[in-house]
C-alpha cells in the first residue's frame, strides 16, 4: 500500500514540473531549422551592434618602424597612447587656430615653442595694425602620426592633418578681400609637436603647409 501512495506521490511532482518547464523545453528541442536559422541571425545582428560601440586600441606591428619608435617613446612617457595623442593633437589644431583667429595670445604662449610664438604674434601685431580679423574654420578629414624622433632631452612627433578650411581677413564691415565668397580649400599641415623628458605636456614646435 505504501508502494502505491509514493508511486502516486512522484507522478504528481513529474506532472508538476513538467507543467512548469515541459513547454520551453520543447521549444527549444522541437525548433524547426528555420526558426535556428532567424534565432542565429538575430544574435549574430547583436554582437555586431555592439562591436560597432566598442573602440579598440590599434595593435602595433613590431615590425614597423613608427610602432618601435612608438614602444621606446612609451618607455620615456607610459603614457603615451598614440590614438590618445592624435585625438589631444586635434584639440591642440583647433584650439591654436582658434587662439591665432581670436588673438590670445596667452594661450599661444603656453602651447607654442618661444619662436614659434613670436612669429604668431607678429602675425595678429600686423592684423591689428590694418583693423583686420581673422575668420576661419576647420573640418577635419584625416589626421596620422608620420614620425617619432627621441633625442636626448625631448621627444618629437610629426603629425599631419588633413583639413577642410574656410580662411578669410575681413575688414570692420565684414568684407574680405582675400576669400569674399567664404569659399573651403583642401590643405595639409605638417606640425611638430615636442615634450621634454619630465614634462607633462606637449607644445607645438614647428608647421607647415600646402594644398592638398
Amino acid at each position: 500500500m505504501l508502494l502505491y501512495i509514493l508511486v502516486a506521490v512522484a507522478l504528481l511532482i513529474f506532472l508538476r514540473l513538467f507543467r512548469e518547464f515541459g513547454k520551453t523545453r520543447e521549444i527549444i528541442i522541437n525548433m524547426n531549422d528555420a526558426d535556428k536559422e532567424k534565432l542565429q541571425n538575430v544574435i549574430e545582428n547583436i554582437v555586431s551592434q555592439h562591436s560597432e560601440e566598442v573602440q579598440i586600441e590599434p595593435v602595433l606591428d613590431k615590425g614597423s618602424e613608427l610602432n618601435k619608435d612608438v614602444i621606446n617613446l612609451q618607455e620615456k612617457f607610459q603614457d603615451f597612447s598614440p590614438s590618445t595623442f592624435l585625438i589631444k593633437a586635434e584639440e591642440m589644431f583647433d584650439a591654436i587656430f582658434n587662439g591665432f583667429a581670436n588673438s590670445h595670445q596667452y594661450l599661444l604662449k603656453t602651447t607654442l615653442t618661444e619662436s614659434l610664438y613670436e612669429s604668431f604674434a607678429s602675425q595678429i601685431e600686423k592684423r591689428k595694425s590694418k583693423n583686420l580679423r581673422q575668420e576661419l574654420l576647420i573640418k577635419h578629414k584625416k589626421t596620422t602620426l608620420d614620425k617619432i624622433q627621441i633625442l636626448a632631452e625631448k621627444a618629437k612627433i610629426l603629425v599631419t592633418f588633413d583639413v577642410s578650411q574656410m580662411s578669410a581677413m575681413v575688414d570692420s564691415e565684414g568684407i574680405s578681400f582675400d576669400n569674399p565668397k567664404r569659399l573651403y580649400r583642401d590643405v595639409i599641415h605638417k606640425w611638430v609637436f615636442e615634450r621634454s623628458f619630465g614634462k607633462d605636456n606637449w607644445i607645438l614646435s614647428k608647421i607647415s603647409q600646402s594644398q592638398a
